[in-house]
């Protein structure tokens, strides 16, 4: 039994039930009569909007390790980005207060229900995994994989595996004596004996013969066989499964942002943001520029070159905030607190962090995102690897102009082993609403200027 649903299916019966609520309250409030053309315009822009929700978020996903209180509030939230995208519609090319009631208590009533859907899904698989549909499994092993695995299996009872015991041809102390069924040669006798719905091969990869030697015992027997990948003392959080052609990949880390869709979804908002900043805010770039041309002498704009994703170097631009600088020194001194090369407007704009302004255009041109890990010089970046444990792993993804460690306050002279755990944080979990959530902090957290300078 599958222990996930199809997050297509669940993006269906969505826009069914959202339709569905619209249908019923326009026949409450209208009676049944003809459905008027902005209404269809508006059930497109729906399934469009909900398509997007989807994609930058777990809305959609429903697995045996979901809980209530999860998907409750990823409902609600991609329940409140539809609302506000319907206000926003309505109001712009039609009339809201008219229709007030109609949509509200629509996306009321459609909440409710996708919320109860997924709640009965999830108790009901969780049940049937417990109790109807459990797999006797024979766990085939007894070094630290099969330890791991055993481990798992008796602490989830959930997961529609009930473990039946253990062969293996080295007893551990680790294994407890009621599940220990003896050496692997006894696996036909075992197999003859008990009903096993399943069996579990977690041997080292240098036992390849006796991993044959069991597959093809499994297959004479009729019981299906799977095995557990030797590799989860290389593990950094998940597997991710992959192939080339029929050949498997096994990826050691999870990276949301690899992902095609996601790839795309990110450098789609990084355009639309980037080119809505540079173009709003374009009065506010000719004022720093002009304040900083009249109290300091120099280029209004510093060119430096740092090491972005996938260690390519580019050049990133900001307000000139410091008196011009011989090029060695401004790429080898780390700022620190009260720095005599600050001027007095770069200081203004370094607490406020409108020297990073620029940076959008590195977005625009793909050098950059507007959320991620922050670029560093390279000859930082040489000395930290050397330092710090996985501190490469940040640049697996696209620099930010802001990012997690920046809003918890980690920047400036701070802890470099810290920022990069946020890095690293944020390349593991990467999601649009992530993005969102540390643009909001990034104007209104109380964190994210305490270390500017």
């Amino acid at each position: 039994m599958k222990t996930k649903f199809s997050p297509r299916t669940i993006f269906v019966i969505d826009l069914l039930i959202i339709n569905a609520c619209f249908l019923g309250t326009f026949i409450h409030y209208h009676g049944p009569t003809s459905i008027p053309i902005k209404a269809v315009f508006v059930s497109v822009f729906v399934a469009f909007a909900w398509y997007v929700i989807a994609l930058s978020s777990n809305i959609a996903t429903l697995n045996l390790d979901s809980d209530l209180f999860t998907i409750l509030r990823n409902t609600l939230i991609g329940y409140s980005v539809l609302s506000v995208g319907m206000i926003f519609v309505v109001a712009a090319f039609g009339n809201f207060q008219a229709n007030n009631k109609l949509i509200l208590w629509s996306l009321l009533f459609a909440t409710f229900l996708s919320s109860s859907f997924r709640f009965f899904c999830l108790i009901s698989m969780k049940y049937l995994l417990k109790n109807a549909f459990q797999k006797s499994v024979l766990l085939i092993g007894g070094d630290r994989v099969a330890e791991t695995v055993m481990n798992k299996i008796l602490s989830s009872p959930g997961s529609g595996y009930r473990l039946h015991g253990v062969l293996a041809d080295y007893y551990h102390e680790t294994l407890p004596r009621k599940y220990y069924l003896g050496k692997s040669e006894r696996f036909s006798e075992v197999v003859n004996s008990a009903r096993i719905d399943e069996v579990i091969i977690a041997l080292p990869l240098r036992r390849e013969e006796q991993i044959r030697s069991m597959v093809e015992k499994c297959e004479n027997e009729g019981i299906r066989v799977r095995i557990v990948p030797d590799v989860l003392r290389f593990m950094r959080n998940r597997l991710v499964m992959d192939r080339i052609g029929n050949i498997p990949l096994i990826g050691i880390r999870t990276i949301p942002p690899d992902q095609l869709r996601n790839k795309i979804l990110k450098s789609g908002f990084d355009i639309v943001f980037s080119l809505t900043v540079l173009v709003i805010l374009s009065p506010l770039y000719l004022i720093l520029a002009l304040l900083i041309k009249l109290t300091s002498p120099g280029p209004v704009l510093f060119r430096q070159e740092r090491v972005g994703a996938n260690n390519a170097k580019f050049v990133i631009y900001k307000f000139r905030t410091m008196t011009v600088q011989d090029k060695k020194e401004s790429d080898t001194i780390w700022t620190t607190a009260n720095d005599s090369r600050v001027t007095k407007i770069g200081k203004f704009m370094r607490k406020n962090s409108l020297d990073e302004l620029p940076q959008f255009w590195n977005v625009l041109i793909a050098n950059m995102s507007v959320v991620g890990p922050r670029p560093e010089r390279a000859r930082f970046v040489e000395q930290f690897k050397n330092e710090i444990f996985n501190y490469k792993v940040r640049h697996l993804v696209k620099s930010g102009i802001t990012g997690l460690a920046q809003v918890n306050g980690f920047r400036g002279d701070t802890s470099i082993a810290s920022r990069v755990e946020c890095d690293i944080e944020y390349v593991e979990n990467w999601s649009l609403w992530l993005d969102l959530k540390i643009i909001w902090l990034t104007l209104f957290g109380n964190k994210t200027h305490k270390n500017a300078y």
